[in-house]
């Protein structure tokens, strides 16, 4: 996914048939899981649905790459159930091999399906992922064992509700800044009595308060002289009385 926040896709590849504009006045109240029953990119099942009469808001790759195929705001073929159509977004899961392998479906494509989820509930106001609430199964509306793996009892099932979860969590509450690292102590260890004879030889180099001493004499603009500038006037004083 591009962006979590404005649901940007890694790809789009809209339908241009086998969907139905809008949702016909009806809200988006959950999420459906759907797997593909065949290891295909976005535009490889765009391909099928154009001579299947389906189709599906989203498809989740075996790389985890996300492709967009009908907007959120259109309603997806997905369901075999008008009602459920309008009111879900959909989402398909690629397989990652086929029926020799019993359908698995990679770590890539539960992870990025999980958080798909998510920023779907967050966005659309669903709620934290919940199985039966705002996440429901293609099984639930239609003979079908489809999302197979994907749904309630399946082996995948609990990871993905758990990732969903975790993801939703960590938008909702997203990780404060941390704090600005704190300056390295720069004390060198010194004591408190190694501090008292530190003020004490600048107080008298500078005089006291750093105003200078007034017994060393001032300066052009009526300064007192400090421990430094009396040395150095005395300096100029000796060279010019050698020249």
């Amino acid at each position: 996914m591009k962006d979590w926040e404005t649901l940007e896709p890694d790809v789009y590849r809209l339908m241009n048939k086998h969907y139905t504009p809008g949702r016909g006045g009806r809200k988006i109240r959950y999420i459906v899981r759907h797997h593909t029953a065949g290891v295909l990119t976005t535009e490889q099942v765009w391909n099928v649905w154009q001579t299947r009469q389906a189709s599906a808001n989203y498809i989740v790759e075996p790389s985890g790459r996300i492709g967009q195929l009908v907007n959120d705001w259109d309603t997806s073929w997905a369901n075999a159930n008008a009602t459920a159509n309008a009111e879900s977004i959909t989402i398909e899961h690629s397989n990652s091999a086929g029926a020799a392998q019993d359908w698995p479906i990679s770590d890539a494509t539960i992870e990025e399906g999980a958080h798909l989820a998510a920023a779907l509930c967050r966005a659309y106001g669903l709620g934290r992922p919940e199985f039966g609430k705002n996440i429901k199964d293609h099984k639930d509306f239609w003979n079908t064992s489809c999302p197979y793996h994907l749904a309630r009892g399946g082996k995948y099932h609990q990871r993905y509700m758990q990732r969903a979860q975790y993801w939703y969590d960590r938008m909702a509450n997203p990780a404060p800044t941390p704090a600005p690292a704190q300056p390295e102590d720069t004390d060198m260890g010194f004591t408190d009595e190694d501090r008292r004879i530190q003020r004490e030889i600048w107080e008298q180099l500078r005089g006291p308060g750093g105003e200078g001493w007034p017994q060393l004499g001032q300066n052009a603009d009526g300064q007192n002289l400090t421990l430094v500038d009396g040395i150095a006037a005395l300096r100029r004083d000796v060279n010019t009385k050698e020249k």
